[in-house]
């Protein structure tokens, strides 16, 4: 996807033109705030919207990639990303808190899908 381009933004349900990342970046942000609002799923709600409006390529960043094998890396072999609690930075933390929570929340929400058919 090239800008500028047009697409219908999921927040307002209007066509605009995306003239750049920044626009992208301006919709995700009232995407997010909306769903905030609404107490609902955050990285699930992103994920489905994005789809409408924005090619995925241009919002993976390599660091978070490399963030989440971390954290995946420590799971599947339960073992700490630093030596110990107080040496983990904590941000570290924070990511590992949110990726935790967006896992479960999908994990979750493919057993009330398994519940329902």
């Amino acid at each position: 996807m090239n800008f500028p381009y047009e697409a219908v933004s999921p927040s307002n349900a209007k066509k605009r033109v995306f003239k750049g990342i920044n626009d992208v970046y301006d919709e995700i942000m009232r995407i997010y705030e909306a769903t905030e609002e609404k107490g609902l799923s955050i990285g699930q709600s992103l994920y489905s919207s994005c789809a409408f409006f924005v090619d995925y390529s241009l919002l993976l960043d390599s660091k978070i990639q490399d963030r989440i094998k971390e954290f995946n890396y420590c799971k599947t072999f339960s073992c700490s990303p630093y030596p110990s609690m107080m040496e983990t930075p904590a941000n570290v933390i924070d990511d590992f808190m949110i990726i935790e929570q967006e896992v479960n929340q999908c994990i979750q929400s493919k057993q009330k899908e398994a519940n329902n058919a």
